[in-house]
C-alpha cells in the first residue's frame, strides 16, 4: 500500500493559531477635557476607561483611600496639550495610583507617559510596581526630563506581563496614555472545532500503523 505522508506540525503551533490577538487599549484620559478657567477637575472614583480601573491609594500597605484625583486642563501651567491625571495627597499617609481591570482579568503594561511637576530630581522620581497574577511583583524606577510641560514615554520591559495590577506615582507628576494588552487566550469555538480534527488525526495514524 502506498501512502502520502504529510509533514508533522507542532501541537503548539495548531493551538497558537487559535490564540485571539491581545486585546490592546490606550487609556488617554481625553474624555476628561473640559472647558474651564481653573487649571484642574476633581475627577471621580474609581475612574473607568476601555475597561481600565483607576483610583487612588494611600498607607504603607495601600489599605486606605488615596487622595482626590485630578486632571490638568488647558488652563494649567503643565499642560501637555491633553488632559493628565495625578492626585492630591493624604497626610502622613502619602498616595498612589491604583490600576486592575474591572473585569479581573490579567494584563501587560507595554508603556505610559509622563511629566513631572518638579524640576529638582527629588521630585522627579517616578516609581511602577506590576503585581503579578500568579503571586511576586516587578518594579521599575524612573527619573522624569525636568520638562514640566512635556511628556515622557516610559516602556517596560517583559517582566511586567501577566499583571493583576499596577501601583504607581501619583503627586509628583501627571500620567497619560497608558498602553495596556490584556493577554491572549485560546478562543473557545477554535478549540470546539480543533479537537474534533485532533482525534481523526490520531485515528488515521491508527489505521497506518495497523496497515
Amino acid at each position: 500500500m502506498n501512502t502520502r505522508r504529510l509533514p508533522a506540525l507542532p501541537l503548539g503551533a495548531l493551538l497558537a493559531g487559535l490564540a485571539a490577538p491581545a486585546a490592546a487599549s490606550v487609556i488617554d484620559f481625553d474624555s476628561l477635557a473640559t472647558v474651564t478657567g481653573n487649571p484642574y477637575v476633581a475627577v471621580g472614583k474609581p475612574y473607568v476607561e476601555d475597561g481600565y480601573s483607576l483610583t487612588t491609594v494611600a498607607g504603607v500597605s495601600f489599605s486606605y483611600a488615596g487622595g482626590t484625583l485630578y486632571a490638568t486642563t488647558d488652563a494649567n501651567a503643565n499642560w501637555t496639550g491633553s488632559p493628565g491625571v495625578y492626585s492630591g495627597v493624604v497626610a502622613n499617609y502619602g498616595s498612589a495610583f491604583l490600576l486592575e481591570r474591572v473585569d479581573g482579568a490579567s494584563f501587560d503594561l507595554v508603556s505610559m507617559d509622563a511629566a513631572s511637576f518638579w524640576t529638582v530630581s527629588a521630585g522627579r522620581q517616578f516609581d511602577v510596581y506590576g503585581y503579578l497574577a500568579g503571586g511576586g511583583y516587578v518594579h521599575q524606577s524612573f527619573l522624569l526630563d525636568d520638562s514640566t510641560a512635556t511628556l515622557q514615554t516610559l516602556t517596560f520591559d517583559a517582566g511586567f506581563t501577566g499583571l493583576d495590577k499596577i501601583i504607581f506615582s501619583s503627586v509628583n507628576a501627571q500620567v497619560d496614555n497608558i498602553d495596556l494588552h490584556v493577554s491572549a487566550v485560546p478562543e473557545p469555538a477554535g478549540l470546539a472545532l480543533l479537537l474534533p480534527g485532533l482525534g481523526l488525526v490520531g485515528v488515521a495514524a491508527r489505521r497506518r500503523k495497523a496497515a
